[in-house]
């Protein structure tokens, strides 16, 4: 049964595209093959034993599987910006080639993105405004200054957006 289990060797660029996705799949994979086992030196192994040579640079020094698997996380796993996010989520338009039932569907994936928590109904008025008035603006630049914050409440978006429309 193990051998069904086995993850392959994971060698991805940690700055390609799907770092993360694959890297999330090997993970659970790799989860799945050593559920097993309770030994933490042997889980090192058999980490060490299911990475390439290239990963491998980044856990060369580590003693400890915890301590390798958190460093792997850090290198594949970037932090997503909640904004820009939310500015793709809002402006995905259906594809040509693409049924309802897919665009849906990658509505669904890239609001996994989004940071949605339970807000009250002011918050989600302020949220929707600031998304409107970012999606909105005439200025590509200033809107693409904007995407560039991780967080951003309205009062903030707007006054960043009136300094950057007095400097032009």
């Amino acid at each position: 049964m193990d051998r069904f289990m086995k993850p392959d060797r994971l060698g991805i660029d940690p700055n390609s595209a799907d770092a993360a996705k694959t890297y999330n799949h090997w993970l659970r994979t790799f989860n799945n093959f050593v559920s097993t086992v309770d030994n933490n030196f042997i889980k090192l192994n058999l980490l060490i034993n299911h990475i390439e040579s290239n990963v491998y640079e980044f856990i060369s020094e580590c003693d400890d599987f915890e301590q390798a698997t958190s460093i792997l996380e850090s290198i594949y796993i970037k932090p997503k910006n909640e904004i820009f996010a939310r500015h793709i989520l809002s402006t995905r338009k259906q594809k040509p080639s693409e049924t309802i039932d897919q665009f849906l569907n990658e509505l669904k994936i890239l609001s996994k993105y989004c940071k949605f928590t339970v807000v009250t109904a002011e918050q989600y008025k302020s949220e929707m405004i600031r998304d409107a008035f970012i999606n909105g603006l005439l200025s590509n630049s200033i809107r693409q200054c904007l995407l560039e914050n991780k967080m951003l409440d309205l009062s903030s978006a707007f006054d960043q957006a009136r300094s950057l429309d007095v400097a032009k």
